[in-house]
């Protein structure tokens, strides 16, 4: 089958300015359409599970992802792609009603959970990931479980600890 590699590119691109206007809905086709042009590329898997992650639809994110990290087994990128998903989690716990710029709307306890969702799955690419933990207590601080606070809270004081050589 022959492609334009200049329209994968070119529709990567779209989503990606799709992605920063806060239209994940609209950036996931091109996503998507990049994954059937080019499906040796973990980018555009990464790319849509991002979307799939700001649409809070986490299961197909993991799928993604598991897909992308098949096609890129590098340590490096797999943090990186956590570290990504952190920041959207996190941003979502920061914003509120009229400042939204990223996700689906979403105010109160349902924004905590998209939060929770997102977070979740930074910490299963990455269970090192520090920020993620500290952030998922945040949230469980916001939904009233103290329980599961704490946890995430000495989750990420044990991760910060210094390893013994």
């Amino acid at each position: 089958m022959a492609q334009d590699p200049h329209h994968v590119l070119a529709l990567s691109a779209k989503g990606s300015v799709l992605t920063s206007l806060g239209r994940p809905r609209e950036a996931l086709k091109c996503f998507e359409r990049a994954i059937d042009l080019d499906p040796e590329t973990a980018e555009h898997y990464r790319n849509a599970a991002l979307c799939q992650l700001e649409l809070d639809e986490p299961e197909a994110a993991r799928s993604l992802l598991e897909q992308a990290q098949l096609l890129n087994p590098e340590e490096g990128w797999r943090a990186g792609t956590a570290v990504e998903i952190t920041q959207l989690g996190e941003a979502l716990l920061k914003e509120s009603g009229k400042q939204r710029t990223r996700g689906i709307g979403l105010t109160g306890k349902a924004r905590y959970r998209h939060a929770r969702h997102v977070l979740e799955v930074a910490l299963e690419l990455n269970p090192g990931g520090t920020d993620a933990a500290r952030a998922l207590a945040e949230v469980w601080a916001h939904l009233g479980d103290t329980e599961k606070r704490d946890h995430y809270n000495q989750l990420a004081v044990r991760l910060m600890r210094p390893v013994a050589s």
